[in-house]
């Protein structure tokens, strides 16, 4: 079987699973949290190909990564997962149940990157003009990045907004270079 379909047809079933027991906002939290694991333990991916471990321990160790206790989805669902040895694209699918969660939601994924941490008025002001603008609520993670000197970039769903000081210089660096290239 294709191992990109694995993914989808997993995560397809259980939203469709989650919705029917009421309890999609809940796994939706847990499958963040099993993507936060996997991005914050490295090993996390290791730990869960390696043959030898038994899936009794490959159980407590997911269990523990989606947040301790799960709803009954999730648990039914990794029980599921575990018996067709699918543990390895937990990940993947984990990813793609987040996309189709926010797509049923109309809930849109931004990232704002400063240079220094924004305020809650600030990042109030910038929900507000998103959720009008699609129609829809937005989730925001941020970022802290000294490198941009000043300003913000913003990222939601595919559009980016670059409105960073050092943006902003290289672009005129750019524009110095194009304009020099043309007089010599």
């Amino acid at each position: 079987m294709n191992t990109g379909l694995i993914p989808v047809r997993y995560a397809k079933a259980l939203l469709d699973f989650a919705n029917v027991s009421k309890e999609q906002d809940r796994v939706y939290v847990e499958t963040k949290s099993v993507i936060k694991s996997y991005f914050q333990f490295n090993e996390l991916r290791t730990v869960l190909d390696n043959p030898v471990l038994a899936n009794a321990e490959k159980r407590k160790i997911i269990l523990l990564a989606a947040g301790g206790k799960v709803s009954n989805s999730f648990e039914r669902f990794l029980d599921l997962i575990m018996e067709n040895n699918r543990e390895k694209h937990l990940h993947e699918i984990a990813l793609k149940f987040t996309d189709l969660y926010r797509k049923q939601q109309n809930i849109h994924f931004g990232k704002l990157t400063t240079a220094t941490p924004v305020n809650a008025e600030t990042e109030k002001r910038l929900k507000a003009l998103v959720e009008n603008t699609t129609s829809g609520t937005i989730e925001i993670e941020k970022l802290v990045d000294p490198e941009i000197l000043g300003g913000f970039l913003f990222e939601v769903d595919f559009v980016r907004w670059d409105a960073s000081v050092s943006g902003q210089l290289r672009r005129i660096r750019q524009e110095y270079i194009e304009k020099n290239k043309k007089t010599v």
